[in-house]
């Protein structure tokens, strides 16, 4: 059983950031945040992270303390060398997902770096290799943010898969590099579908985005929703830019949310490939079953929704303003 009184400091100090998140006091509900972590590095990084990953990237992106976390962050490992196991605290569980790593490293396993685009069916793809050859979740990065160097060289040592929105940003891609991460598997969709998707899971989901929701998003006209939108529809196209660009640094994996929906069976096939083999070690039942109450944001898995929904002059708009190279790229009709 985890330390009583930590816990009790950590869960604590959440309550605090959840607050301060909720009232848009950013730097505040980031301080809450470093005071959990620094009082139970074992409890404090995997509670926030299993509870509120996305608000935590929010906050030290919108506050410009992503670099400075990282670093802090990374200066933890060597006195806690667990604190990035994506489990709540629980030290059988934690000694025996550690076990399982090791077991894995001794077969030969590597890790895998899985960067998906959000709202591409992100959980069942990395469940093909969380389940399927049975890599535990190790943190290389804070969160979206920033790849944690110290982190990233733990994790190149093999038998881990972690999947994340990772930004493409310069800094990234060289820690990924020199760490020794040297296959990532880049996973991206449609970005006119996502958008939609985002209007859908903002509808859902309101405290995951406070301000729109406070807005009235979910009462206002789709054409309106997607006004709210466009930033968030424009990084999606940068951040595609951004991994195509890293090519040129990484041995990068493309894989589709459309190839996904049209083939799972050759989808599955050509990651296994890219992985190295070891089809000994992988279980094809596992890698696809669906995971109750984790798979819940792949809604209808459609890849032209947009086109009935949109209203006409949007459609075109979005369309006009994804680069004909990217569509080309990927397969993304007009």
């Amino acid at each position: 059983m985890p330390n009583e009184g930590a816990l009790k400091e950590v869960e604590r100090c959440f309550a605090a950031f959840r607050g301060e998140h909720g009232r848009q006091n950013f730097g505040s509900a980031c301080d809450w945040f470093v005071q959990a972590v620094t009082a139970a590095p074992e409890i404090g990084f995997r509670y926030f992270m299993t509870r509120a990953s996305g608000a935590v990237g929010e906050c030290a992106r919108l506050t410009q303390r992503a670099a400075e976390l990282a670093d802090w962050l990374g200066g933890l490992l060597a006195g806690h060398p667990d604190m990035h196991v994506l489990v709540d605290y629980d030290p059988p569980l934690i000694r025996r997902i550690v076990d399982l790593r090791e077991a894995n490293i001794a077969k030969g396993l590597p890790s895998i770096a899985v960067v998906t685009q959000g709202k591409s069916a992100s959980v069942p793809v990395a469940n093909i290799f969380n389940s399927g050859f049975r890599l535990p979740s190790f943190a290389y990065s804070l969160v979206t943010e920033e790849v944690i160097e110290t982190w990233a060289r733990d994790f190149a040592r093999g038998g881990a898969c972690y999947a994340t929105h990772l930004e493409p940003k310069r800094r990234n891609v060289e820690r990924l590099r020199k760490a020794g991460i040297d296959k990532v598997i880049v996973h991206v969709r449609d970005p006119r579908q996502v958008v939609l998707s985002m209007v859908h899971h903002v509808t859902m989901y309101p405290d995951q985005r406070v301000a729109l929701a406070r807005s009235g998003f979910g009462n206002l006209p789709v054409s309106d929703q997607l006004r709210l939108l466009m930033d968030h529809y424009f990084g999606r196209i940068q951040w595609l830019w951004g991994w195509m660009e890293a090519e040129a640094e990484l041995n990068i994996l493309f894989s589709t949310f459309e190839d996904f929906v049209r083939d799972r069976t050759a989808f599955i096939r050509r990651y296994i490939d890219y992985y190295g083999g070891h089809e000994e070690h992988f279980s094809w039942e596992n890698a696809t079953t669906a995971h109750a109450g984790v798979d819940q944001h792949f809604r209808l898995g459609r890849v032209d929704e947009w086109r009935e929904v949109l209203p006409r002059k949007d459609a075109q708009f979005l369309t006009a303003c994804l680069p004909k190279s990217i569509r080309e790229r990927f397969g993304w009709p007009d």
